[in-house]
């Protein structure tokens, strides 16, 4: 046990440093950057939903409720990759672009009501690169230049539990031998059905530490060397601990039995999810320079000025996510999900203690709408092929961002799909999941930007063969 977890500890640090590849977004040059989207590879196919998804064999960072429905312990982990295209409405370019998105960790003893989290998630991203060209006079001509990268990642720990809302049967404890043996097979049977009849309350919370660097930069540069060009660097590090909870809770809308066996059933799922705004510790320095460009390097011949590492705060805004979730099932574990969600962060609220580093001005409020739909033909092992024990996702969004831009705000339309399909020759609950979205974002009104984009996202959810689980306590040394 020791060396598979310590194994899965090095994983998330040596990996951290790399949650934060380049992207080109030259929207990702306001507030802290792009927020990056929630949830794992299979939320990610159905809008981004994430407070109301019930998936006993996937890790939802973003609920710590759903730990405690985890089957069993769990690894995931999954990268992402987009292809973008930007345009003003005379010309356009193509980014492209890929990075780690997920490295989560699900601890579930087998049996118990709770369930322990830990993972590593992208926050923010910063990435754009863009060029002015202005004319001084008719023999010299200057470039504004702004760009920026970094970002900002999400270290989690959390826990859930669930509670039982119905009592717990008993077993006769003076029986002995075989009668005994069976008697505690049928409670045990019985609480199973129980689990599945009886509505049940699930809650938890998360312990986030937010960490990474901001560099943005600005230039004004001159080709002639008659004139000295200018830069400014400001670095901003956020490094401190938010909270967040859940709850979920389930309940039976329909049943129907046969031979009082249940044949089929209707039920109804519904999550929220909280996240603590406030004062964010932070760390920021400022360095002025001035240069020529000769042969098309760049030659330093002077520091202007220079603001030294200073302690203060980022302060970003509380989040809330709410939404349902309606759950049919029929016979060879057939079922259907419909879900819906709704997300909601103020950054209009958003401030910095540094003044000459972020961005806030253009900042608004957030807002996500999803409906996503997930549908598995035949999930048992009488399947006739393994098309039909594969979940299929499709979804639809609409996001309002938190940038309003020369007084537009910046909207996103996307659609998605995507599937998780078992691993082969794995007797396990292990799958490979996959996820794609089309989207719409932008406007080229007031002479700002509208962009095309293709979101990928491929991950697994690994977990231990039914013959051999992990982290079993020993009985005999």
């Amino acid at each position: 046990m020791r060396k598979i977890f310590s194994g899965i500890l090095l994983t998330l640090f040596a990996l951290s440093a790399y949650t934060q590849a380049g992207i080109s977004n030259p929207y990702s040059r306001f507030g802290i950057g792009i927020l990056d989207p929630a949830g794992s590879v299979n939320h990610f196919a159905i809008g981004g939903i994430t407070a109301p998804i019930l998936d006993v064999n996937a890790i939802n960072l973003f609920n710590p409720a759903t730990y405690a429905n985890l089957s069993r312990t769990t690894l995931q982990l999954s990268g992402k990759g987009y292809t973008q295209d930007i345009t003003n409405g005379n010309s356009s370019e193509t980014f492209r672009a890929g990075q780690v998105s997920e490295i989560a960790f699900g601890f579930k003893k087998q049996g118990a009501r709770w369930g322990i989290a830990l993972g590593l998630v992208p926050y923010s991203t910063v990435g754009y690169n863009l060029t002015t060209p202005v004319v001084v006079n008719d023999s010299t001509s200057a470039s504004y230049k702004y760009d920026g990268s970094g970002g900002i990642n999400r270290l989690v720990i959390g826990f859930g539990r669930s509670f039982r809302l119905y009592k717990i049967p008993q077993y006769n404890t003076t029986l002995t031998g075989t009668a005994k043996l069976n008697n505690e097979n049928r409670v045990k049977e019985l609480r199973d059905s129980l689990a599945i009849v009886k509505p049940r309350l699930s809650a938890g919370i998360n312990l986030n530490y937010l960490f990474g660097t901001l560099r943005q930069e600005s230039r004004v540069e001159f080709t002639s060397l008659n004139f000295f060009s200018t830069k400014n660097t400001t670095r901003t590090t956020v490094l401190d601990f938010t909270l967040d909870g859940g709850v979920q809770y389930f309940m039976p809308l329909k049943l129907k039995w046969d031979n009082r066996k249940l044949k089929s059933g209707v039920y109804l799922n519904l999550g929220a999810n909280y996240t603590i705004g406030g004062d964010l510790k932070s760390k920021n320095e400022v360095l002025g320079e001035m240069y020529q460009l000769r042969s098309g390097r760049e030659s330093t011949i002077d520091t202007t000025y220079f603001i030294p590492l200073e302690m203060g705060t980022v302060s970003i805004p509380s989040r809330i996510a709410v939404g349902a979730s309606i759950l049919w099932t029929g016979q060879e574990g057939r079922t259907t999900a419909l879900s819906f969600e709704f997300k909601n962060q103020d950054w209009s609220t958003f401030s910095s203690s540094f003044d000459r580093s972020l961005t806030s001005n253009e900042l608004t409020a957030y807002t996500n709408i999803a409906i996503g739909l997930e549908r598995t033909p035949r999930n048992t092992e009488a399947a006739n092929n393994i098309f039909e024990r594969t979940t299929y996702r499709i979804g639809v969004r609409s996001t309002n961002t938190y940038l309003n831009v020369r007084d537009q705000n910046i909207q996103q339309q996307a659609v998605s799909a995507g599937f998780s399909i078992p691993i082969l020759s794995s007797r396990s609950s292990s799958r490979f999941n996959f996820g794609i979205e089309y989207g719409q974002g932008g406007t080229i009104s007031n002479g700002l930007l509208e962009e095309d984009f293709i979101n990928v996202q491929i991950g697994f959810s690994l977990t231990p063969h039914f013959l051999n689980p992990w982290f079993v306590q020993r009985r005999y040394d």
